[in-house]
């Protein structure tokens, strides 16, 4: 299951459901930049100064950072959310209003798949 409005996306990831923020990435399509800066290429990091990138990093985009985790209750027959830290009030208004309709979207999908699994 996923829901995505602009930047903010609840997933099921990880044997959860996280509701993430997506950024530019500044590493996206950058490697020949570090590799002519003295970045070296070694078993998948590029190294340098006893500093390591994952090479991965430079493959897409966007990046993610989790601002919530949800976790169905079968007993109250809804969801839980736990924040982590103070991300969701580091929300801009915009992404703020967006965090709220996706949890709100997802969480109907949630009880929803929920209660056919339970049926």
């Amino acid at each position: 299951m996923k829901v995505r409005i602009n930047n903010i996306e609840c997933r099921f990831s990880q044997g959860r459901y996280e509701i993430v923020k997506w950024s530019p990435n500044g590493y996206y399509n950058k490697q020949e930049e570090y590799l002519a800066d003295g970045w070296e290429l070694d078993g998948g990091f590029f190294r340098r100064n006893n500093v390591s990138i994952q090479a991965s990093i430079f493959d897409s985009p966007e990046h993610c950072h989790t601002v919530a985790t949800m976790h169905y209750d079968a007993s109250e027959g809804c969801c839980g959310m736990k924040t982590v830290g103070p991300r969701l009030l580091d929300l801009d208004l915009n992404d703020r209003k967006d965090f709220f309709a996706v949890y709100e979207l997802s969480e109907e999908r949630i009880r929803e798949e929920n209660k056919t699994i339970d049926e």
